[in-house]
């Protein structure tokens, strides 16, 4: 639900709408680092600076231990609603094909995944999987449509 039809329905402003971290935000020190990873995806980087950091100091971190999944190809709801920025450690992203998984990306500091889940409502395209100890900053799908 977009920011305006939110306040036209609840009568809430946007300072009224808290939506509680599933961990620790990122800290303030992090911030300038996640919005120069985020600008780098086309649609974040069209937004003004205000709205950049207003979504930017909703990001929370979330730590990844070696050989866990962070995305599922073809999970859907939930589990496809979220953003990820790298903060440390390493992923590979892998395509199934022919019925056999693919490496088809590596991703490090900086790098960003899970951008279609801001926009769309559709099965997550590919698997992530942590290659070593990793923190990511999480960015959620109503975050950043409220931002």
């Amino acid at each position: 639900m977009g920011l305006a039809r939110l306040q036209a329905i609840t009568g809430a402003k946007a300072a009224d709408t808290k939506i509680k971290p599933r961990g620790p935000r990122a800290a303030p020190g992090d911030l300038e680092f996640v919005k120069s990873s985020l600008c780098n995806l086309l649609l974040f980087g069209r937004l003004d600076r205000a709205a950049q950091g207003k979504i930017a100091e909703h990001t929370w971190e979330r730590a990844v231990a070696a050989g866990e999944i962070l995305i599922q190809e073809g999970e859907v709801g939930l589990a496809a609603t979220e953003l990820f920025v790298v903060k440390s450690g390493k992923f590979e992203v892998l395509e199934r094909r022919k019925g056999v998984n693919m490496r088809v990306n590596i991703k490090e500091r900086g790098d960003v995944f899970g951008e279609v889940s801001l926009l769309y409502n559709c099965p997550r395209t590919a698997t992530v999987a942590a290659t070593t100890d990793a923190v990511v900053w999480v960015l959620e799908r109503d975050v950043f449509r409220w931002g």
